[in-house]
């Protein structure tokens, strides 16, 4: 029982200690990555650039080079397979958070809901889902002016900014077959100042999300498969409606407090 302990233990501690770098490697590439603005809320991949370095040394024979190939692959496959059972750990530990406060956040909506119907869950989720898909739409025809009714005036200040710098730089962003998977609210503020009231929302989504040049129409950011993403979206009350205030991606969940 004790040497299963321990091997527990070194196991854990390992899979911590690689996971922790792995976040490291997301932080610095989200931080350098400015410029990528695919879908409302800046969602989309960086685009990778190496440096190559010269004067490599020819002097290895073929049967050395042969297994330091091998063992480069069975290297890079064990670091890949890791990196898959990690996020895939990570994806299944965020859901169960998300699902628990969940249940708490609905809970205390019908609690809110007795002394101010503005809480009722069913009316905000309604706006929520309205404001996805209007948002999302309004991003893709490069004017945001059809869903400004569904954000914070500095939000829509910012998307408009956004969608002007992109047509400067003779870019758009193509949205296709939005959908919106799942929506859950999993952190709620009331404050005695209705204005500072907000709600937190899982949202998952899908779609075919691709940035093209407008002159040469080619893809130049993007895939045209249908992906799905996941991004948590806050929602602040403007008397008695709910409107956008922020977007972050799910590599940002720690920002959120989840109550």
């Amino acid at each position: 029982m004790k040497k299963t302990l321990i091997i527990f233990v070194s196991l854990l501690s390992l899979t911590t200690i690689f996971l922790v770098n792995i976040t490291k490697v997301e932080t610095k590439i989200i931080s350098q990555d400015k410029t990528i603005t695919l879908r409302a809320g800046g969602g989309g991949s960086s685009s990778g650039g190496g440096s190559s370095s010269g004067g490599s040394s020819s002097h290895h024979t073929s049967r050395s080079s042969r297994g330091q190939s091998r063992e480069g692959i069975i290297s890079d496959i064990l670091n890949i397979t890791l990196i898959i059972i990690l996020f895939s750990i990570g994806s299944i530990i965020l859901y169960i958070k998300v699902l628990r406060s969940s249940f708490n956040s609905k809970r205390y909506m019908r609690l809110l809901d007795n002394k101010d119907i503005t809480w009722n869950y069913k009316n905000v989720e309604r706006q929520v889902i309205d404001a996805y898909y209007s948002i999302q739409e309004s991003w893709s025809e490069g004017d945001m002016r059809n869903a400004k009714k569904y954000m914070t005036k500095q939000l829509y200040e910012n998307f408009q900014s956004k969608l002007e710098w992109m047509e400067v730089k003779k870019r758009k962003n193509i949205l296709k077959k939005i959908k919106l998977l799942n929506v859950k609210p999993i952190s709620i503020h009331d404050d005695e100042d209705d204005s500072k009231d907000l709600i937190w929302f899982y949202i998952k989504g899908r779609m075919v999300d691709y940035t093209i040049n407008t002159e040469t129409k080619e893809i130049v950011e993007g895939t045209t498969r249908n992906t799905s993403f996941i991004e948590f979206w806050e929602f602040t009350r403007t008397k008695n409606n709910w409107v956008l205030s922020k977007i972050l991606q799910k590599e940002e969940a720690n920002k959120i407090k989840f109550e």
